[in-house]
């Protein structure tokens, strides 16, 4: 129907709208989905492991659950990046391939038995300190070293304020703790350098490099956090994550070595045992640091810090 003016009429009622996603489904992004789809399979997949398993002690049951963190965060890492930062791939790409191989590092652990399992089948002289078993085994730390190292180059960039400082001690720490776990550890099993000198080595090596890269991660929160950069929380918590990994390793490496220098008794075993099922308590929280620092926000783009200049040269 039409006025005088013969103008149509504007209807009193919304118009239909055509067949649609829900609009909470349609305001995710779509980088979100891949990540979430990979998040849901490594729990999936987790259960199935745990379902089969018998939990007899309390200490147990929190390793269990602590071994479930790191492979179900770190596809979650990615969830949480692009649910906050959609075009993060363009923005801060270098943090965005950082999450991905983290995602990928869990497919890779995943498919670690399966495929070690095809080979032993074939090869009836399949051992354990094999090329195809160190050679994995050093696929996976180089995922590992990249993505942390990608991750924290993308931390870097991030950044908007120049460094405070009075910052070389905290660097010295950290070095120190990255190099000083793997160097006890190769001190205690020099032994084996005659025996199995080349899984000895890939051994240290992929320890090393790996501490290493946690090692850079937690500098690079540091300086954000102790520069101002925003979210304050976030860089915290990331710097939180790169420590508490590198003391886990230290105490790991302690607990081995007040192991071999007491010598076996009766209830040392039971007891060292159990402290290490504990320290893998402990990295589950690093992980989850890790996640809540992206979670509040980190790194924060120029236009959600809010602020244009340095706070600090303001009077």
């Amino acid at each position: 129907m039409s006025d005088p003016t013969g103008s149509a009429e504007t209807p009193d009622w919304p118009e239909e709208r055509g067949p649609h996603l829900p609009d909470a489904i349609a305001r995710v992004p779509g980088p979100v989905w891949p990540f979430l789809a990979l998040t849901v399979l490594a729990a999936f997949g987790r259960w199935q492991e745990l379902s089969g398993l018998s939990l007899d002690s309390p200490i147990g049951v929190v390793s269990l659950i602590a071994g479930s963190v790191p492979p179900i965060v770190s596809p979650l890492l990615g969830v949480v990046l692009f649910a906050r930062h959609p075009n993060a791939h363009r923005t801060m790409p270098s943090v965005a391939f950082g999450v991905v191989l983290f995602a990928v590092l869990t497919v890779v652990d995943r498919l670690r038995e399966p495929i070690l399992e095809s080979i032993a089948s074939l090869d009836p002289t399949f051992e354990a300190t094999g090329p195809a078993y160190l050679g994995y085994g050093l696929v996976q730390a180089l995922v590992s070293v990249f993505a942390l190292t990608y991750l924290s180059i993308g931390l870097s960039d991030a950044r908007r304020f120049e460094d405070s400082p009075g910052r070389r001690t905290v660097l010295l720490l950290l070095v120190a703790a990255a190099v000083g776990a793997p160097a006890l550890s190769a001190l205690l099993g020099f032994a084996w350098l005659s025996v199995q000198p080349l899984s000895s080595l890939v051994s240290v090596v992929s320890v090393l490099a790996t501490n290493l890269a946690w090692a850079y991660l937690a500098w690079n929160a540091y300086r954000g956090w102790s520069a101002g950069e925003g979210p304050g929380t976030g860089w915290a918590l990331a710097a939180g994550a790169g420590s508490g990994y590198l003391l886990i390793a230290l105490l790991a490496t302690m607990l081995s070595v007040f192991a071999w220098v007491s010598g076996a008794s009766n209830s040392q075993p039971q007891l060292v045992y159990e402290v290490y099922l504990l320290l893998g308590a402990g990295l589950a929280g690093v992980w989850l640091a890790l996640l809540a620092a992206f979670a509040v926000g980190l790194p924060a783009v120029e236009a959600e810090a809010g602020i244009a200049d340095d706070p600090r040269e303001v009077p």
